[in-house]
């Protein structure tokens, strides 16, 4: 389903400024779990040090930046993680911790929330021989529902997440039920957590964890079923043709460990986006990549503007890039899932012109 987020007047108007509201700080690419569907692939670039993420923090902070997701790889292999965190505090982020948990301790935990982050995302891939294959570390299930346990007890804000791949469908919505009613906090569902990408080397295997049409079908049926918003009220929308194509490089950005800007995390630029070389502005404003993606509207995927199934697709000028080549090519995974949606919501749902 697109959305018409940039229809809103305030965020037209951060649009409009170039204002980066949000920004994702991979703060590392080490991480101490090893998953099957990573897209990270680590370099030999120097990652920057706590002072080159001061001032990267700095600079975001003059520009309007209000939002700040701290990610990895994963933020807590980090030793001075907490120095970088509390520094953005003091520089008044509303921060995000994005995590797999499985170094919260009672001291750490203690440290989050003191932090005070908006809230805390944690993935948890299954029940605990699914969420080990998945992770490939033993004893990885215990520790992060140690960790989910913790934070909540301190009053944390936590969500839970998965990607939903072959490994794990098959026990989800039971997984769903264990975080939400035995751990009592929220899962964090989204169309986002059906999307698998190819790594950043171009390595398709990731894609071969993505559901069979069979899965995707049954999963759909079901979410159907188990949110509520989608019931007799719902009606696919399409998008205006001169709505912007993605809110990335415009109003939001990333930033690798290595101090490279980039428009989101899938969408990595060719050159002239290292900190260590220019400023933040510098790179932002006229970056010919960065103000090719600013320039694209939902009209430009041609593709697909006329499709029937344009109203129940999903728009990811990143995946498209790291799987077909462009930004605006026609996604074979978002035509499979768009047709499977449209099959699903017309056999169970009733909606009228």
């Amino acid at each position: 389903m697109l959305s018409s987020t940039f229809q809103h007047p305030l965020i037209k108007k951060v649009s409009q400024k170039l204002i980066p509201l949000h920004c994702l700080f991979e703060l590392t690419y080490k991480c101490n779990l090893k998953c099957i569907h990573c897209y990270i692939v680590k370099s030999k670039k120097r990652e920057l040090n706590k002072l080159g993420v001061f001032k990267i923090l700095e600079q975001l902070k003059k520009l309007g930046c209000l939002y700040l997701t701290l990610t990895g790889g994963e933020i807590f292999v980090r030793k001075d993680f907490f120095e970088i965190a509390e520094y953005a505090r003091r520089l008044n982020f509303a921060i995000r911790l994005f995590t797999n948990g499985a170094l919260i301790n009672k001291e750490i935990a203690n440290k989050i929330r003191d932090l005070k982050p908006i809230s805390i995302e944690i993935s948890l891939y299954g029940f605990r021989d699914t969420h080990e294959k998945v992770t490939r570390v033993k004893g990885s299930f215990d520790k992060t529902v140690t960790a989910i346990k913790l934070l909540r007890e301190r009053n944390t804000k936590v969500f839970v997440k998965a990607i939903i791949m072959r490994q794990n469908i098959d026990e989800i919505w039971e997984l769903i039920r264990f975080v939400e009613n035995d751990l009592n906090v929220t899962w964090r569902g989204t169309d986002s957590r059906l999307l698998l990408f190819p790594c950043d080397d171009g390595d398709r295997r990731p894609l071969s964890y993505r559901l069979t049409d069979g899965q995707l079908r049954e999963y759909m049926k079901e979410e159907l079923k188990q949110l509520r918003f989608f019931g007799g009220g719902f009606k696919p929308k399409k998008a205006k043709d001169n709505e912007v194509l993605c809110g990335a490089g415009l109003m939001s950005c990333n930033i690798s460990p290595y101090g490279e800007i980039n428009p989101c995390a899938q969408i990595r630029l060719k050159k002239d986006n290292n900190l260590k070389n220019k400023s933040f502005m510098e790179i932002w404003k006229v970056n010919d990549e960065i103000k090719r993606l600013r320039s694209l509207r939902m009209k430009d995927r041609k593709d697909c503007w006329d499709c029937e199934l344009i109203s129940y697709c999903f728009v990811c000028p990143g995946i498209a890039l790291s799987e077909c080549g462009s930004l605006l090519a026609k996604l074979p995974e978002a035509c499979r899932q768009a047709r499977i949606r449209k099959e699903v919501y017309e056999e169970n749902c009733t909606y009228h012109e």
